[in-house]
This record gives structure tokens, C-alpha cells and sequence, in this order.
């Protein structure tokens, strides 16, 4: 709660420039989010950073499709968050003498654009800002991007950081690719299960806070309330995820691999040379297909793969105690005919060293390319944008996109620290085929890892060779 606490001590140096939140002002009478000392006053500064001219030059940065609302703004609108990431890209470039250059790409996930800039040394952008896809891991791989260590002002364990960036999917102690305050959707893309309140309450069920405090928030303990969950609503005395109601439904293709990281599935972990090492054939992920396999039973638990639009629309409608959502879902409590309430994806069991909550690989991570000759300004640069995205755009994204200001319980302020605290990443291309385990209801671990043990060793050598380099 130390965390939750200083964000809304932020919070209410805001107040007065967020009353339009609740429809109290007029939306076009209300004023831009504006940065005073108060607002500050985190214990970071930028004062605590070496004095840089940047000599009007452009700063680069180069985004992916529909990654942007969080580093680019042209002008003030009256949107908190975009107000807020202008004044943050106002105070940066009168700081530092530069303007900024950013340019989003015409399509999603452009990694043969970056690919292709930095072969042809094209020296524009001072960072990549893109997803954190097979493709991209293979770019650091192949040598295309800056080891953040180079980055003599940069300090990646401060909290306005991802340090479970650097430690998740990083290795040899060299990272090349982190994500932090400066680019909010590594927030956004936190994987965490939604609960109907209303039907918990119907049914007798208590919510799972207590057990998440605790730390007995299990899988067999999700499993239990589940399994209360399904009713034959139609009365066609037939399974029909159309017409029936559900223990637990979602997106197949994120909400599995949510629930195996839950269970703490780690498919390349680092040793105590911090090198990559594989994390799969051994009875701890025999042990999780077994639990996943149980909770997707097709009766209770229900995972979707065609319809994205199914699974969400079973949840609107009532029809479904749980749902795998987004951190960035408690915003819809605002619209939604029922409260709910989000805890983290349980553990396996108790003796679990804690939560893990799946960063999605779509969220936004930055690179630095081979090609940017400035690293010490670069560095320079990043540290100050993304603490001052801490001290100004970090309590707004809290108040406005999680509707902190709007929670009805302190369970749910708690809830989305340990969420947001719990992020994990993983190299996902190392993931076990979740999908036809499920699928099948039948658990064929061994002989899947005996199939592709091969292909898997031969890309971590590949990694070993170069992050031991």
C-alpha cells in the first residue's frame, strides 16, 4: 500500500484539475493538468541529472502503430492523459534544448520497417518503441540494439522503470530492451482475472481478496469457485456457451498463458551466471497442464480461439463469474449494469514464491539502435522523461485510465498494485502449446517437450552464444 498511497497523495495535488472526471464541470470548460512542485515532490527530480544542451536537434523516436498515447502529443485537448504527456514532451524539450520527432508507423508491429532502417544505418531515430514479439528478440539477437548498461545516467532498477524487464527477459546481465512510466501500456497489457460481484453475491461467494492477501490465492482455490459458476440458463440440459452461464471464460491465446504464468511457468529462466537456461521438462509444468486442463474442463471454464468478440460479450451479459481482462479493464465499472472487482491469476499452490501477473508481449518496450552515436545524451534523455512521467503522467493514468478516484473499495486500490507489482515477462517463443493440451483435455507434456526439445535447445544456444559474448 506504500506505493497506492503516494500515487494518491499525487492524486489529490490534482483534484481541482480533474473534478471534470465525474461530470461535475463541463468538459470544455475544464482546464489542462498542469505540473507544480507539489506534484513533484516524489523524490526524483530532474535537477538530480547532469545539465544537457541538446543544440535543437531532433530527438527520434520511432512507434509502433497504436502505441503512441503515451509519448506523443501535438497539442492540449482537454484529454488528462494527453495533457499531461504534452506538458511531459514541453518541459523535456525546453530542458534539453531538443525537439522531438515522433513518428508512428503506418502499420502494427513494424519490425521489418526498424529492421530496415538500422541496415541501412539510417541514424533518425534515437530508440524503437515496438512489442515484444519473437521478431524483435530476434533483432537483439542479431545484434541490432544498445546494451542499456552503456547508459551512464540511466538507472533501470528505479521504480519509474520495469526493472522485471531486465531481469525477465534479459540475460548475461545485458539488457536491450526495458519499458518503463515514459510509455504506459507495459501497464495496460497486464493480464489479470475479473469477477462479477453480482453473481458472487448471488451465489454466496466470496470474493477472493482475503485469499490474495493472504497468499492462498491457489489455482485449486479458482478451480472450487469455477466450478460453482456454471447453470444450463436455456434449459436445453446442453452445454452451450451461446446460452449458459460460465465459471470463467476469455481470449484462449492470452488468457492461457496468463493462467501458466500465474502458475509460475517460466520456460527459460537465468542461472546464477544469469544466463539463460531451459525451465520446461521437469514436473512442475507436468503439474501445471494437469491444473490447466482441470480448470478448462469445457463445462465450467471456457477458452476462447475464433471469436474474440464471444467471450467478452458472455462476461457483458452477466453470463460468466470470471474473465481474463486487462489491468486497464477496471474502467469499465464505469459503464457496466454490475460492479466488478480484479485479482491477480492464482498461484499453483502455497509455496509459490509469489504472484505473476503476464505482461502480454504486445506491450511496448523501447530499443536503442546500433545506429544512435549519442547514447550518453540518449540516456540523459530517457532517465529525465521517464521520471517525469512518474511525478505528472503516472498519477492521471491511476486516477483517469484505472479509475482509482472512482473505486468503490480499498480492495480494489490494493488489487491493482499487486497486479501492476506482479508483472512478468517471458520469451514466449519457448511457450508450451497451451492450446492443444486444453483442447484435447489430455496431457501430453512429454511427449510435446520430446518433439521440439531439439529446436528448443538449438535457439538457446543461439542465445547463450550471444549473451555470453
Amino acid at each position: 500500500m506504500k506505493k497506492i498511497a503516494l500515487i494518491l497523495a499525487l492524486i489529490l495535488a490534482l483534484t481541482p484539475l480533474l473534478v471534470a472526471c465525474d461530470g461535475s464541470e463541463d468538459d470544455t470548460s475544464r482546464e489542462a493538468p498542469t505540473v507544480s512542485e507539489e506534484i513533484i515532490d516524489t523524490g526524483y527530480s530532474l535537477d538530480s541529472l547532469p545539465e544537457l544542451d541538446f543544440g535543437e536537434q531532433q530527438f527520434g523516436i520511432y512507434i509502433d502503430k497504436g502505441g503512441t498515447y503515451y509519448l506523443m502529443s501535438e497539442e492540449e485537448t482537454g484529454d488528462l492523459v494527453n495533457d499531461a504527456v504534452f506538458q511531459r514532451n514541453i518541459t523535456i524539450e525546453d530542458k534539453y534544448n531538443l525537439k522531438f520527432n515522433m513518428v508512428e508507423a503506418e502499420v502494427n508491429h513494424p519490425n521489418s520497417q526498424i529492421r530496415n532502417y538500422i541496415l541501412a544505418d539510417d541514424k533518425t531515430y534515437h530508440m524503437f518503441v515496438n512489442v515484444a514479439t519473437t521478431p524483435m528478440f530476434n533483432m537483439i539477437l542479431d545484434g541490432f540494439f544498445v546494451d542499456w548498461n552503456e547508459f551512464e545516467y540511466l538507472d533501470y532498477t528505479q521504480p519509474y522503470w520495469k526493472s522485471r524487464v531486465a531481469t525477465d527477459i534479459n540475460y548475461g546481465g545485458k539488457v536491450y530492451t526495458m519499458g518503463g512510466d515514459l510509455n504506459l501500456t507495459t501497464y495496460n497489457s497486464t493480464n489479470c482475472i475479473a469477477f462479477n460481484k453480482t453473481l458472487f453475491d448471488d451465489l454466496g461467494i466470496d470474493y477472493p481478496y482475503q485469499d490474495v492477501y493472504d497468499y492462498t490465492w491457489t489455482i485449486d482455490k479458482m478451480i472450487e469457485i469455477v466450478k460453482q459458476g456454471y447453470s444450463d440458463l436455456n434449459g436445453d440440459s446442453t452445454w452451450d456457451k451461446e446460452g449458459d452461464r460460465l465459471g470463467f471464460t476469455g481470449w484462449g491465446w492470452e488468457m492461457d498463458t496468463a493462467v501458466y504464468i500465474g502458475m509460475g511457468g517460466q520456460p527459460v529462466i537465468n542461472d546464477e551466471n544469469s544466463m539463460p537456461v531451459l525451465n520446461l521438462n521437469n514436473e512442475r509444468n507436468v503439474k501445471i497442464i494437469d491444473k490447466l486442463i482441470e480448470l478448462f474442463d469445457k463445462t465450467n471454464a471456457y477458452s476462447e480461439y475464433s471469436d474474440y468478440g464471444l467471450q467478452i460479450k458472455i462476461f457483458s451479459e452477466g453470463r460468466s463469474l470470471m474473465k481474463d481482462a486487462w489491468i486497464t479493464n477496471l474502467s469499465l465499472n464505469r459503464n457496466s449494469d454490475y460492479e466488478f472487482g480484479l485479482v491477480p491469476y492464482p498461484m499453483l499452490d502455497e509455496d509459490q514464491d509469489g504472484y505473476r501477473s503476464r505482461a502480454a508481449n504486445i506491450a511496448h518496450l523501447c530499443y536503442i539502435p546500433t545506429t544512435n552515436t549519442q547514447l550518453e545524451d540518449t540516456g540523459i534523455i530517457l532517465e529525465a522523461m521517464s521520471i517525469e512521467s512518474y511525478n505528472t503522467i503516472r498519477p492521471v493514468y491511476y486516477d483517469v485510465t484505472l479509475s482509482i478516484k472512482e473505486a468503490k473499495d480499498e480492495e480494489s486500490l490494493d488489487m491493482v498494485d499487486i497486479i501492476l507489482d506482479s508483472s512478468t515477462y517471458i520469451y514466449e517463443v519457448f511457450n508450451p502449446n497451451l492450446n492443444s493440451f486444453i483442447s484435447s483435455q489430455t496431457n501430453t507434456f512429454s511427449s510435446w517437450y520430446a518433439a521440439n526439445e531439439s529446436i528448443f535447445k538449438k535457439d538457446l544456444q543461439k542465445m547463450i552464444e550471444f549473451y555470453g559474448a
